[in-house]
């Protein structure tokens, strides 16, 4: 697989959600083969019924039945599988601020940077309950009180098996300007520093503004600035959710001067106004699959 085949993923989880589940999904007649990629997220794959492999970093693991998947955030992985009758497999994804919303003392340890695992006819079936009934309640209207706990039941369970794997090795070997700027939006994302220059993001990559600018647009998706408005817009989300600050103290807190060029831009991004947003995410209808709204995909305000 040549380095040019790599990319990044930008996960659209719903409105107000901070995860994305993805279950009943077959496989077509030729079989599916994913690129390898990477995304913010943290992965977790359940195959209950499969045949392929599964990529992380170079190391290659053969996907059957019973095959549990982690990986980590920003971390290479790509996957085969081939076409089966009875093919069932579970897909959660989710971002890391779903362990401080939880406040829950998970230990990931030295799983960062995943394992792929064979679990046992009884850990098996445990894990298929779980995954079974957390997809039953995100399909409903149900609120956090209901989903949370679940969560943390699941995420814990998959945590633990991980103890038992063989840890993924990721080896520091680097491809050029793919790497280098996925290294940058990692280092990026643990500093929370969303107020860099393109002057000083280009230094640190070791190019110039302008290959910079054009490495970031074409691997990324979308330009640096853009990037960081969006990743200041998901950081408020959070605040809006978690916290009582008044709309104009949020947008102080994430480093917009203006509160109107705040909401403006919330509005474009997430397609609600902040306060909607905040209304939306205090009830159980954004924890629904009937009230899926895409993240970019403009929206009346009500």
């Amino acid at each position: 697989m040549s380095h040019s085949d790599r990319f990044y993923e930008k996960i659209e989880t719903t409105l107000g959600v901070d995860y994305m589940l993805r279950a009943g999904e077959g496989v077509p007649v030729d079989g599916v083969a994913i690129r390898p990629h990477v995304h913010l997220e943290h992965e977790i794959m359940w195959f209950r019924r499969a045949r392929g492999a599964f990529s992380i970093g170079s190391e290659k693991f053969s996907v059957q039945d019973n095959t549990l998947v982690f990986v980590g955030s920003m971390v290479l992985h790509d996957m085969e599988l081939e076409h089966s009758g009875d093919h069932q497999r579970f897909l959660l994804q989710y971002q890391q601020a779903v362990h401080h919303r939880l406040k829950y003392p998970f230990q990931l340890g030295d799983l960062q940077a995943g394992f792929v695992l064979q679990l046992n006819p009884q850990q098996a079936e445990r894990l298929q309950f779980l995954f079974t009934w957390f997809s039953e309640l995100h399909a409903a209207p149900q609120g956090p009180e209901q989903i949370d706990p679940l969560l943390v039941l699941l995420l814990n369970t998959v945590y633990g098996c991980g103890e038992q794997a063989d840890k993924v090795i990721v080896r520091g070997d680097k491809a050029g300007p793919f790497d280098t700027l996925i290294d940058f939006v990692v280092w990026l994302e643990h500093q929370q520093r969303f107020t860099l220059s393109l002057t000083e993001a280009a230094a640190r990559c070791g190019l110039s503004t302008s290959h910079f600018s054009r490495t970031f647009k074409k691997i990324m998706q979308v330009g640096f600035k853009e990037y960081l408005i969006r990743k200041k817009i998901a950081r408020s989300a959070e605040l809006l959710r978690n916290s009582d600050l008044s709309i104009t103290d949020v947008a102080y807190r994430c480093d917009f001067t203006d509160s109107a060029y705040y909401c403006y831009k919330f509005k474009a991004l997430m397609g609600v106004s902040p306060k909607t947003f905040r209304q939306r995410s205090r009830t159980t209808r954004q924890l629904s699959s009937y009230h899926d709204v895409a993240v970019l995909t403009p929206a009346a305000d009500g």
